[in-house]
């Protein structure tokens, strides 16, 4: 069986894994972090859990609802049932918004079901030669060779994991990402000014967005998750992470009308949260000669659904290029 290598254990990562490992591949997958989920990541804060990074599964094609709608009927994801409203809370309306059971990362293990999942491995080489595509740890140390490789982590980090692609290293180039900072906070009582609502989004000069996340099913507590939009984070971006933390809390007492008292607190910088402006490509990226591709939502449409489409695109291309090999049994 085509042994093949997946650096990011992220949706499009996951995807991937999933894909080929029912296709007959046998994948190792190689995460940075200690944790699968990338920008799906979840987290503990005291007793409780939440998700760190997207906060739902959210997604507009059938396509990509129909496979969501497989896992709802495994026990992996469910319907979350909700209110959501602007940040003046003067109209508050219904939705319903996919998520993990119990927490996001949760969703990717399971499609990591069947691969050797690496954590806590930072590659920093991928390289093709006679004997296949190597790669690297950050330390310069030979981890393994591999009939193919696989680049799924935010255009940034894949420029240089690229570098024997040229082509495929400038066209992650091209793609812009965004920073976001994300503050999860637990308190022994809600806020009144959150009573009926679960989910504030809309216009705010520096909020982004604020999730009550202890509402989604089967969660307990009360904890408050508060994204900060991309220029406040932009400014922040290397400011001491306590300051910041009492920062928020303090403008997040502001909006509210209360002070608050946080039993536990947390912050988090993603460098990478959002994809603003992808490659733009009609094609996966894929170089059959050398064995490497690419995917994720930078290469054509951003998003998490966008992940999931580069991935299931590439899946298809790498399957069948296999196949007419010769080496897929």
């Amino acid at each position: 069986m085509p042994r093949i290598a997946i650096i990011g254990a992220g949706i499009a990562g996951a995807t991937l894994a999933h894909r080929l490992t029912a296709s007959g591949f046998t994948v190792d997958l190689f995460e940075k972090s200690r944790g699968t989920g990338g920008r799906l990541a979840s987290t503990r804060l005291g007793q409780f859990s939440a998700d760190l990074g997207a906060p739902y599964l959210d997604g507009c094609s059938s396509e990509f609802e129909r496979f969501l709608n497989g896992f709802i009927e495994m026990g992996v994801v469910e319907t979350w049932s909700t209110t959501g409203s602007d940040f003046s809370l003067t109209q508050h309306h219904p939705i319903d918004y996919k998520v993990g059971v119990g927490r996001n990362s949760l969703f990717t293990r399971e499609l990591l079901k069947g691969a050797t999942l690496h954590t806590e491995t930072r590659i920093g080489v991928v390289w093709s030669d006679k004997q296949g595509v190597l790669i690297r740890d950050d330390q310069g140390e030979l981890i393994d060779y591999f009939d193919a490789v696989v680049v799924a982590a935010p255009a940034p980090q894949a420029v240089p994991l690229l570098e024997t692609s040229p082509r495929f290293a400038h066209r992650a180039e091209q793609a812009a990402t965004s920073a976001n900072w994300v503050a999860l906070f637990q308190l022994d009582q809600r806020p009144s000014r959150l009573e009926g609502v679960s989910v504030i989004d809309g216009e705010h000069p520096d909020f982004y967005r604020i999730i009550v996340e202890s509402d989604k099913p089967g969660r307990d507590g009360v904890l408050i998750r508060v994204e900060m939009r991309e220029y406040w984070s932009e400014s922040h971006i290397d400011d001491d992470r306590e300051l910041l933390l009492q920062t928020i809390q303090e403008m997040l007492s502001d909006w509210l009308g209360e002070s608050l008292d946080p039993t536990a607190s947390k912050i988090h910088r993603w460098l990478y949260s959002r994809t603003l402006q992808s490659a733009q490509l009609t094609e996966p990226l894929w170089d059959a000669e050398l064995s490497i591709g690419a995917c994720g939502d930078w290469i054509n449409e951003p998003g998490l659904e966008g992940a999931w489409k580069s991935a299931n695109e590439l899946a298809d291309v790498i399957i069948d290029s296999f196949n007419a090999a010769g080496t897929l049994a």
